[in-house]
């Protein structure tokens, strides 16, 4: 498992606008440039929020990352709560 990587990668979607960009027009591009599990890589492509967040992704990458798809709170905490 690359948790350090899995961070960064969503760190940089988080930050880096023209990273938040390209990994909304194509994402499996920019998932291909950091060192990931295939577990993690899934994850990231569905953007599913409770499988990144047992992956090891912290609540202060995650909740930014999901505030860019526009999730609401609730959402958010019964995703990470499940």
């Amino acid at each position: 498992m690359s948790t350090y990587a899995l961070n960064k990668l969503l760190r940089e979607v988080n930050r880096n606008p023209q990273i938040r960009e390209r990994f909304f027009k194509d994402p499996a591009e920019i998932v291909a440039g950091f060192d990931l599990s295939d577990d993690e890589r899934e994850a990231v492509l569905r953007k599913d929020v409770s499988a990144l967040y047992k992956l090891g992704v912290h609540g202060l990458i995650l909740r930014p990352f999901t505030l860019l798809q526009q999730m609401s709170e609730p959402d958010y905490l019964t995703a990470i709560r499940s």
